[in-house]
């Protein structure tokens, strides 16, 4: 429990980071190749199997020269991606980091070098294993074959609409583990009573993560009860206040573990974030609207994904969220973003962005009069409020030109959709 924030910084560091897996199969390579000399030498080969000393070298100088080019220009090609990515989609590059193939690719290229050389330096010429010789020739051939998909790969990967794919599905995930945390919804109204202690951060930073269950545990073996005044994706200043604790007021000692339970960094992720993909895919369509790109297609494209993230959550609890203990005690009330934030957060800035442009017009209106039809009828009202401010766009954009009708038409497509105008 106390080490908890740091051991997500530390994970979320390696996950991120583009040297801890290659670095793993730098080391993996070279064990796997002592092993394989183990081995070589207690088994007995076929004698297809057999190659000549100097025709082995050459092999696995071929093999360490080969795998070494191919990791190289994968690196290469893979920091251009990261630059491109940088000025396209800024809060993108954290899922870049992550791509597991990219890793896995730069890791067995790495891991085939160091085999093959590992080989050649442990023994010399004369002692170079059969086997070890048989393993890099395979190695080399997987090697090539697993450079061909990376390109396939790269090449899917630097259109918007697969950064878009990518969040939305990470953002699914996400919606799904926080629901089936156990959570339920809070009461709206504040606690009458003054906390006992208000715990204030110790340092700025955003905040990432929070453990929830950690809390729970943590105040129920206190008999108190917890409010935190702060949500993943809060920048938080040193000194503001983190966490609220009403009823009995714990020792010292243990209000250092509050602080192990909320993971601070320099900047927000989407693992624990359900409001961070939307930032992204936002902010996406919101530089494709830019003067400079004028590329309204991709905000549409954006907008396809958006609604399917915002009728994923459309029918979930929203808001506050308590977490009771084991026995069913309330423990912990975490804030949440309501339906509200979400719809506000996903429309606003596209709507402002894309006002005069008839394509995006047309496919807002078409997402959120299809909202409206499959959302539960509380949530109606927002809806309605968007809509409304759509027609004062239009009114402020279109009014008196031309085009006025066709602006005012829903299009799931934007423009050409079948059957409208």
């Amino acid at each position: 429990m106390m080490l908890w924030a740091r051991f997500f910084r530390i994970r979320q560091n390696l996950v991120g980071s583009l040297w801890f897996f290659p670095l793993l199969g730098l080391i993996a390579g070279g064990l796997f190749a002592l092993l394989v000399r183990a081995v070589d030498a207690v088994v007995t080969l076929p004698s297809a199997w057999h190659v000549e000393p100097s025709s082995a070298e050459e092999l696995l100088t071929i093999v360490v020269e080969v795998a070494g080019v191919l990791a190289g220009f994968v690196v290469a090609v893979s920091v251009v991606v990261l630059e491109l990515h940088a000025d396209s989609f800024p809060r993108y590059l954290r899922l870049l980091y992550r791509d597991r193939f990219h890793l896995s690719v730069v890791t067995v290229l790495l891991g085939t070098v160091a085999f093959a050389f590992t080989l050649l330096v442990i023994g010399g010429t004369s002692e170079i294993p059969q086997l070890g010789v048989g393993i890099s020739g395979i190695l080399l051939i997987v090697s090539f074959a697993l450079f061909v998909v990376f390109l396939n790969h790269l090449v899917h990967q630097l259109r918007p609409v697969a950064v878009a794919a990518e969040v939305t599905k990470t953002a699914q995930k996400l919606i799904l583990s926080r629901e089936q945390s156990g959570a339920s919804m809070a009461p709206e109204e504040e606690p009458t009573e003054e906390p006992t202690l208000v715990i204030r951060a110790r340092r700025s930073g955003s905040v990432q993560a929070v453990s929830e269950a950690a809390l729970v545990r943590w105040a129920s073996q206190r008999d108190c009860h917890l409010r935190s005044k702060v949500a993943a994706g809060d920048y938080v200043i040193a000194g503001q206040p983190v966490m609220e604790i009403y009823g009995k007021r714990p020792s010292s000692d243990s209000i250092e573990q509050i602080h192990a339970m909320v993971a601070m960094g320099i900047e927000r992720t989407i693992e624990r974030d359900p409001a961070f993909p939307f930032r992204i895919l936002v902010d996406s369509a919101a530089r494709a609207l830019s003067s400079a790109i004028n590329d309204p297609t991709t905000a549409v494209q954006m907008l396809d994904y958006i609604e399917e993230l915002l009728r994923t959550i459309a029918a979930k609890p929203l808001g506050a969220m308590a977490y009771a203990d084991e026995s069913g005690q309330s423990r912990l009330v975490m804030p949440g973003r309501t339906w509200e934030d979400y719809l506000t957060l996903a429309v606003t800035e596209i709507r402002e962005y894309g006002a005069s442009s008839i394509q995006v017009m047309r496919r807002l209106r078409a997402m959120l009069e299809d909202l409206r039809e499959v959302i539960p009828d509380d949530r109606r009202p927002a809806v309605e409020a968007e809509l409304s401010r759509l027609d004062q766009t239009l009114a402020a954009s279109f009014g008196g030109q031309v085009d006025h009708d066709r602006a005012t038409v829903p299009d799931r497509q934007g423009i050409g959709g079948p059957g409208r105008g």
